[in-house]
């Protein structure tokens, strides 16, 4: 019987490219893959050979990006786990159900993905792997990830680290998750858990950080089951590419923003007062401005990893892949976070001194260019590039992945 890795995407394209990386490594050597995913991603995981199972629909992919609140702060993080937890949760888990090989199948699990855990605790011999793409998904006590803008923030802080966590976990998200969890788990005769996103989620079997530690020292020997692997570079495309030859800034809010006029328009202002081209990146036609200056033009998706070696500088959202692809490509950044891991990304970036966060997107052409006259910037985004080695992420964790099913899951 052929082995088996069944995996789980279900975010934006930043989520899914590395994933789906990660499949097609698997797929190279021997295993059928599927992926679940959302429907608009499905061609993707096609084009790599793996087999796409869309669990989210068009129809609730786009709702939930049409939706501005979700590049709200706590609004956001609401609305993505609600809708995991009502649309993607149990079909997940029905499909490991269906599909499962006894001893012969790996989990590999995105960070928001409950069903592969719950497995793993109904059938304790399966291996779970977890795909942590940014260290804001653990929780380190000497060296609190970033949550928030506010100045104080009580979950940044080691005197208020536990009680700012448990109350997240009481108030916010085991309301969330609690119930739909346990509705599974009681049909298997398990306990009910709570504090989902403290220690339960995590894999007793492995935990692959797709960071390299130098990006988030304080994670090392977090967990006894975590290794890095470092960042999956992946764009997920080998379409023909036509590199720019006037060394533009490159703009975006991130794959999954529709919402990004005004900021656009913000951008291709601050292009004209400095006299430097600009490239507008979005994935829908609402997110750019009706005209543009000269000089200054809108794009879809392209991989930044072919685009970036090309450019002076990147403005964006803070999503990890996009923050690797600006440090691997040693190029400075100015980050408007706005949710998520995206805070914790920026104060990274900033303490390997290779951008700095945007405040406020009226403040962007002065902070671009600062940015882009500051000799020690420079100096600091070509000495961090250089902290990339030859070795190949995606291989790596399909290494580990390899290994975990040869040694066997934790409690086996």
């Amino acid at each position: 019987m052929t082995r088996l890795a069944i995996l789980s995407a279900p975010g934006s394209r930043g989520d899914v490219n590395p994933m789906v990386a990660i499949g097609a490594e698997l797929r190279r050597r021997g295993f059928d893959v599927m992926i679940s995913l959302a429907a608009p991603y499905a061609d993707i995981a096609r084009q790599a050979d793996l087999i796409p199972h869309s669990l989210i629909d068009e129809a609730q992919f786009e709702g939930m990006l049409a939706d501005p609140s979700m590049w709200k702060l706590l609004r956001g993080m609401r609305r993505v786990i609600r809708g995991i937890a009502s649309d993607f949760l149990t079909p997940h888990f029905e499909l490991i159900r269906r599909h499962y090989r006894p001893g012969k199948t790996v989990l590999v699990s995105h960070p928001l993905d409950f069903g592969s855990r719950i497995f793993r605790d109904v059938e304790p011999s399966v291996a779970l792997v977890d795909i942590h793409l940014a260290p804001v998904m653990l929780r380190v006590p000497n060296a609190p990830a970033r949550l928030t803008p506010w100045r104080f923030e009580p979950t940044a802080d080691p005197r208020t680290f536990r009680l700012a966590y448990w109350l997240g976990d009481q108030l916010i998200l085991d309301r969330l998750l609690a119930a739909p969890i346990n509705r599974i788990r009681r049909q298997f005769a398990l306990t009910p858990v709570r504090r989902i996103m403290h220690r339960w989620w995590l894999s007793p079997d492995r935990v692959l950080a797709c960071y390299p530690d130098w990006f988030a020292p304080s994670t090392v020997g977090a967990a006894d089951q975590l290794v890095h692997v470092g960042f999956p570079l992946s764009d997920g495309t080998d379409e023909p590419f036509e590199a720019p030859r006037d060394k533009p800034v490159v703009f975006t809010g991130g794959t999954a923003n529709w919402h990004t006029q005004n900021y656009f328009r913000t951008a291709a202002d601050a292009c004209v007062q400095m006299g430097i081209p600009g490239i507008l990146l979005g994935n829908h036609p609402q997110c750019f401005p009706q005209s543009l200056p000269p000089g200054v033009r809108a794009q879809s998706y392209t991989p930044l990893g072919k685009l970036l070696p090309f450019c002076r500088a990147i403005v964006h959202h803070g999503g990890i892949g996009t923050t690797s692809q600006a440090l691997a490509a040693g190029i400075p950044q100015l980050i408007r976070a706005m949710a998520f891991d995206q805070f914790d990304n920026a104060a990274r970036v900033e303490s390997l001194s290779c951008g700095v966060r945007l405040r406020n997107d009226r403040d962007l052409a002065s902070e671009l260019r600062w940015l882009l006259q500051d000799d020690s910037v420079e100096r600091s985004v070509a000495r961090t590039a250089q902290l990339f080695d030859n070795s190949d992420p995606v291989e790596r964790a399909a290494d580990e992945i390899e290994n975990v099913m040869t040694v066997g899951s934790a409690t086996t």
